[in-house]
C-alpha cells in the first residue's frame, strides 16, 4: 500500500506492507485525514516531542525519527474487515475513529504515532474495534473528520467548569481553538472574546458563537473582554495557541481569580513568576484527555454531537484539500510562520484525490465531479 512516510524530517510516499487486522480490531481504509499540531511539532519538533513523551511516560506515543513513520490521527475511515470478535462493528461502516490500538504486550499507541502502526496517511490503519463514532445518513464522512481536532478545544471547555454566568477569552482559534469556541457558545457563556491574527480565523471563531474577535498585533483581547463583561464577572481562558510567553503575560495582566486552561500543547519552556499567579489567585489547568476518574473521552462525543445537530458549519474551517501525494505540501502549508497569501485553518487529505497540489474545497468538489 502507498503511505506518506516521515524519515528524518523529510515526508515522501512510499509502497509498504499490507496491515492485516488481529482479535479485537479493525481494518479501515482513510476517507480523510487532518493534519493537527501535534504532527507538526513531531516534524519539526521531534526531539522536544519524544523527550516530553519520555519524560511523562506516554510511551504509546514514541516512535523511532530515523525508521519511517507514517503519521495521521484524526481521521474518519470505512471499515473493510473486522477481527476475531468484534461484534460492535461491521464492514462498509462509516467511522470517526478513534485512533488507538493495543499491542501484544498490552500497550495502547496511538495510530500515526507508532512505529507499527501506521497512521491515515497509509491507504489501510489497523485500529482497536472501540471508541469510534458512526457517521449517521446526511453527515459528510468527510467533513466528519473535523470531530478530533475540535474535541481537544471542548475539551478544554468541559474541564474548565465554566457557567452560563461566567466570560470567556479563547487565545488562539484554529480547529482546537474553534472546538472551544463552539462549546463555550453551546454553554452560553458570555462574552466570548477570540484572539487571533489570522482575519480568516477571526471571521469564522464569529461565525461559531464568539462575541467579539480581536487581532492581538493590533488590540488588547483582554482589554476587549472586560469592556464587555459584567460586574464582578469571573474570566475562564482557554489558551489554544502555544504562543511563546503567552501564559505568563496572562497570568500578570489578567483580572484576579481568572482560570487559565491550557490546551496549546507547545514544545517549547516556559517561564514566569509563581508570585505572580499568587498575588492575583489565577488558576492554571494543563488539559489533555479524560479528566481525573474519567474512564471515556466525553469530549469526542460532545464534539460529534455539535457536528451531527449542524450546531456550526465544518465546511467553513475546511480551507484545504489535497492527495497522499500533497502531504509534504500540506505539511509545509500549515507549518507556523510559514509566509504566503493563503491563511490555512485545516486541511483534509483523501486519498482519492490526484496529485500533489493544495485544492481549494471548490476545486476538490471539481474533482471528485
Amino acid at each position: 500500500m502507498r503511505a506518506a512516510v516521515m524519515r528524518s524530517g523529510m515526508i515522501a510516499v512510499e509502497e509498504l506492507p499490507e496491515p492485516r487486522p488481529g482479535a479485537g480490531q479493525l481494518l479501515v481504509e482513510p476517507i480523510a485525514t487532518g493534519v493537527c499540531g501535534s504532527d507538526l511539532s513531531a516534524w519539526q519538533h521531534t526531539d522536544a516531542f519524544l523527550a516530553a513523551h519520555y519524560e511523562t511516560g506516554a510511551l504509546g506515543e514514541v516512535f523511532d525519527p530515523t525508521g519511517g513513520l507514517v503519521m495521521g490521527h484524526e481521521f474518519t475511515a470505512r471499515v473493510l474487515e473486522t477481527g476475531e470478535g468484534v461484534e460492535e462493528y461491521a464492514v462498509g461502516d462509516a467511522l470517526v475513529v478513534l485512533p488507538g490500538v493495543t499491542d501484544p504486550a498490552g500497550q495502547v499507541h496511538t495510530v500515526g504515532y507508532a512505529d507499527d502502526y501506521p497512521g491515515a496517511l497509509a491507504e489501510r490503519v489497523v485500529v482497536g474495534a472501540y471508541g469510534h463514532l458512526k457517521i449517521p445518513t446526511g453527515v459528510s464522512p468527510v467533513l466528519a473528520a473535523v470531530t478530533e481536532p475540535l474535541a481537544t478545544g471542548v475539551n478544554g471547555v468541559l474541564r474548565s467548569d465554566i457557567t452560563e454566568h461566567d466570560g470567556a477569552l479563547v487565545t488562539g482559534s484554529g480547529p482546537v481553538g474553534l472546538g472551544a469556541v463552539i462549546e463555550l457558545s453551546a454553554r452560553g457563556a458570555s462574552p466570548i472574546v477570540v484572539s487571533d491574527p489570522s482575519t480568516r480565523r477571526r471571521e469564522i471563531a464569529l461565525t461559531y458563537g464568539a462575541h467579539a474577535a480581536i487581532d492581538p498585533l493590533v488590540d488588547d483581547p483582554l482589554l476587549a473582554w472586560r469592556v464587555r463583561a459584567a460586574s464582578g464577572q469571573r474570566l475562564h481562558i482557554i489558551e489554544a495557541s502555544g504562543a511563546l510567553g503567552l501564559i505568563g503575560s496572562l497570568m500578570a495582566t489578567s483580572p484576579n481569580f481568572t482560570k487559565i486552561v491550557v490546551i496549546g500543547a507547545a514544545m517549547r519552556e516556559e517561564s514566569f513568576r509563581p508570585v505572580t499567579g499568587i498575588l492575583r489567585n489565577t488558576s492554571v489547568e494543563f488539559v489533555g484527555g479524560p479528566g481525573f476518574g474519567d474512564t471515556q473521552y466525553h469530549a469526542f462525543r460532545r464534539a460529534f454531537d455539535h457536528l451531527t445537530a449542524g450546531r456550526f458549519d465544518p465546511a467553513l474551517m475546511v480551507t484545504g484539500y489535497a492527495g497522499l501525494d500533497g502531504a509534504a505540501e500540506v505539511f509545509a502549508a500549515l507549518r507556523p510562520g510559514r509566509p504566503g497569501d493563503i491563511e490555512h485553518v485545516k486541511i483534509l487529505i483523501c486519498h482519492d484525490l490526484p496529485g500533489a497540489a493544495i485544492l481549494s474545497p471548490r476545486e476538490a468538489a471539481a474533482a471528485w465531479g
